[in-house]
């Protein structure tokens, strides 16, 4: 992997923490065994960030479209938070 795919992953984990109450990326969290099904957000939550994600993927990676969305599928696979269940 690139160094710029590398920077863009830590921008966006930094992204998507904070939208379950930390101020951005905590590695201390991350050492933790299934860090990242031990938070949950909303749909809506999800939603924006797959905006947000495909939007600076786009600019920062200069990814197509396509690439772009099989991206934000494997990172949302691997390190995407819990949906609440209703």
């Amino acid at each position: 992997m690139s160094n710029k795919y590398d920077k863009f992953v830590n921008k966006a984990l930094d992204k998507m923490f904070t939208y379950v109450g930390f101020e951005g990326l905590d590695k201390e969290f991350t050492k933790q065994e299934d860090w990242y099904s031990q938070k949950t957000w909303t749909q809506e939550q999800s939603d924006d960030f797959k905006k947000w994600f495909i939007k600076e993927a786009k600019k920062d990676l200069k990814f197509t479209k396509t690439m772009v969305e099989k991206e934000y599928a494997w990172f949302d696979m691997m390190w995407g938070w819990k949906l609440e269940t209703k």
